[in-house]
C-alpha cells in the first residue's frame, strides 16, 4: 500500500478503488474487455459503492469510459496509459 501511494494519489484508496485498479489491470494483461458494470462487481463493493469509485477514478484520470458501439446500454472501462504504466511499475517493485 505505501508503494501505491507513491504512485497515485493517496486520497484515492479506498479499497474499492484498488480492486477496480487490479481488475483493469488484470483485464489489460488478459487482453479482455470490461463493462462498467463487470468491473463494478468484480469489485466485491456494493454496486453504488463500487459505481461512485468508478466514477471518481475516470474524473480523476486514471480510467476512461467508452461506449459500447453495438450495444448503446453498456460500456468499456480501460486503465489510462498513465494508470497503466502506474500498475506495471507497483507489481515490478513488488516482486
Amino acid at each position: 500500500r505505501r508503494m501505491r501511494s507513491e504512485l497515485f494519489a493517496p486520497d484515492l484508496f479506498g479499497e474499492p478503488a484498488w480492486d477496480l485498479l487490479l481488475e483493469l489491470y488484470l483485464a489489460e494483461l488478459s487482453q479482455v474487455r470490461l463493462s462498467m458494470t463487470g468491473a463494478c462487481s468484480r469489485s466485491d463493493a456494493p454496486p453504488t459503492t463500487a459505481l461512485r469509485w468508478l466514477t471518481r477514478l475516470i474524473e480523476a484520470g486514471w480510467v476512461t469510459r467508452c461506449d459500447d458501439q453495438l450495444d448503446a446500454r453498456r460500456s468499456w472501462v480501460v486503465l489510462t496509459p498513465p494508470a497503466l504504466e502506474a500498475m506495471r511499475q507497483l507489481v515490478s517493485q513488488a516482486k
